[in-house]
């Protein structure tokens, strides 16, 4: 197996003035998920991650191209997907039952081909220098081979089946290149290819930090409420502990809510007042909660492959206590906040004394070092830059054979 290069991004500030300066502007396609538009209100990390590189690598002089949703919102100059109503004016209504498919898979495939044949199209007339993949789709890595190392593909997920179907391939040879949101995403790939490592970044600036000590103690939990992210978990650890807890997100799964979170908020109505649930907020709105709260609970119980809420955490100068899944144990450092055994209660619930002394100041400034919108973009376009000068290299040698 290939080693995998690791992008160096952890020194790099948020400060404009600090931007790295490249030697020319370019010319980049950007292929996003197809299912939703990258616009707000997101309809997940990824929705949100695609919109914030397209829009810095605009602020930083390159021509974007975005390849999405027709109802995206973008800096970049948009190249709307099929829409569906072109999809169903295209194929016959029983299509996909004669191709053995589910009507999004043929809905999908057509997107993704459709996409890639406009952007050869352009690259064959000179107009692009490199493709980024976003999609998860099997189409636009298997068409990519086209352009060498000028095409990446981003792995923001576990393997599901359409990545896998073109891992099984490309496993055996290609020369496109591929990056993961962290190290423990990259090694979780390594089995089919290696990656670099470009840790996602969130804007960190659109945040407000609390630097200050926080002299009431209380704790916070957001996100999807659901089994996996382990909701009834941080309940359960501050209702041992004590401890007095605020839940945010929407239901994302009703049963597990009222089999798991329901009866321990009914509970602590007639018992110590513990819990309250402030149900699905605003970025502001959480934003506002995590300024003013003793430290950020994370209790998922998948292996994230990032994990956003960790990254806003600091970003508000928030510490947090978590199980060590996925790439947490990558974003908090010692200096930021206390990472356990994944459901070890007893660890979790020692970690509330710890907590306390970890420096605000010390989460803000890792937030502005580690997971700015800058930092992801300047490793994207170290990568970028590497593969259109070793393409221009090969050119040349190739003129003179």
């Amino acid at each position: 197996m290939l080693s995998s290069p690791t992008v160096d991004i952890t020194n790099i500030t948020d400060d404009s003035d600090a931007k790295p300066k490249y030697a020319s502007v370019l010319r980049i396609a950007v292929i996003a998920h197809s299912l939703y538009p990258i616009a707000q209100p997101y309809a997940g990390g990824l929705e949100m991650i695609t919109q914030l590189i397209c829009d810095e690598l605009v602020a930083q002089g390159h021509e974007v191209l975005l390849y999405a949703h027709t109802d995206s919102q973008t800096r970049a100059t948009l190249v709307p997907f099929m829409t569906r109503d072109e999809f169903d004016n295209t194929v016959y209504p029983n299509e996909h039952d004669s191709l053995g498919m589910s009507r999004e898979e043929l809905y999908q495939y057509l997107v993704y081909q459709q996409a890639m044949r406009d952007i050869i199209s352009r690259d064959e007339q000179g107009m692009i220098d490199v493709v980024h993949n976003h999609s998860l789709h099997h189409i636009p890595m298997t068409m990519g081979q086209t352009f060498g190392a000028r095409f990446f593909t981003t792995f923001h997920t576990p393997i599901f089946p359409q990545l896998r179907l073109a891992l099984l391939t490309l496993r055996h040879g290609t020369q496109t290149q591929f990056t993961a949101i962290s190290g423990h995403q990259q090694q979780l790939f390594d089995e089919f290819v290696p990656s670099h490592v470009v840790y996602n970044g969130i804007d960190v600036q659109s945040f407000n930090a609390n630097t200050n000590p926080i002299d009431d103690e209380v704790y916070f939990w957001y996100g999807r409420i659901c089994v996996e992210k382990g909701t009834h978990l941080a309940m359960e650890y501050c209702k041992a502990a004590g401890k007095r807890l605020i839940i945010a997100g929407p239901k994302s799964n009703e049963e597990y809510f009222e089999e798991y979170v329901a009866p321990l908020l009914e509970e602590d109505k007639n018992d110590e007042s513990l819990f309250d649930y402030v149900g699905h907020l605003s970025k502001d709105q959480i934003n506002e909660r995590l300024s003013q709260v003793t430290a950020m609970l994370f209790t998922s119980t998948w292996d994230e492959p990032y994990g956003l809420t960790l990254a806003e955490s600091l970003a508000c100068g928030t510490p947090v206590i978590g199980f060590d899944v996925g790439a947490s144990a990558e974003i908090v450092t010692p200096k930021t906040g206390v990472i356990v055994p994944k459901m070890d209660k007893d660890a979790f619930i020692q970690a509330f004394d710890g907590i306390k002394h970890i420096s605000r100041k010390a989460c803000r400034v890792r937030a502005e070092q580690f997971c700015s919108v800058a930092a992801m973009v300047d490793g994207y376009l170290r990568l970028y830059e590497q593969a259109v000068t070793v393409d221009d290299s090969d050119s040349i040698q190739e003129a003179f054979v």
